[in-house]
């Protein structure tokens, strides 16, 4: 059995930077990713607004998800923002791109959001169809939500452990 011979990666991407249809295609794909984070910064304008009107400095609800000090990288908006949940709890009412709406979820993905948080995000998981979203606010409530409640609603087990029948 022949072996393969190693390409060096310097080998790979020359020939990817000749290789026309890979070129028209990562093209493509950077003009739909261009398109698609354009619509969603207009459809969470309205909120981010509202938000950094609060006095913080974010320019995506997502600068809210993951909030932590990292060693490594660099973050937008690091600390708390208690005061934004009143915001991100209206908007997950709204009619949202679905991307801005995993955003708002996330950002909503906190222990210290207290019942008023909870509740919206269970109703909002009740009344959610799309499978990927439900998913996320199954997420969401299994942090925001205590068990000793969290367990009266198995749905959200279920739905978390992937369930296909849930």
């Amino acid at each position: 059995m022949a072996r393969r011979r190693r390409v060096p990666a310097s080998e790979v991407v020359e020939n990817l930077s000749q290789d026309f249809a890979y070129q028209a295609e990562l093209a493509r794909q950077v003009e739909e990713q261009s398109e698609l984070a354009a619509e969603c910064a207009a459809d969470e304008r309205e909120c981010v607004q509202e938000i950094r009107r609060l006095g913080y400095d974010i320019d995506s609800v997502w600068d809210l998800v993951d909030g932590a000090l990292h060693p490594v990288l660099a973050r937008r908006f690091v600390g708390p923002y208690k005061k934004a949940y009143v915001v991100l709890i209206l908007h997950l009412h709204r009619p949202h791109h679905p991307r801005v709406r995993e955003g708002i979820i996330r950002a909503l993905t906190v222990r210290d959001g207290g019942v008023d948080l909870e509740r919206a995000l269970l109703g909002e998981f009740n009344g959610e169809t799309d499978r990927s979203l439900r998913w996320v606010l199954a997420n969401a409530l299994t942090v925001a939500m205590p068990y000793h409640r969290r367990r009266k609603h198995p749905k959200l087990a279920a739905v978390y452990r992937g369930d296909r029948n849930a």
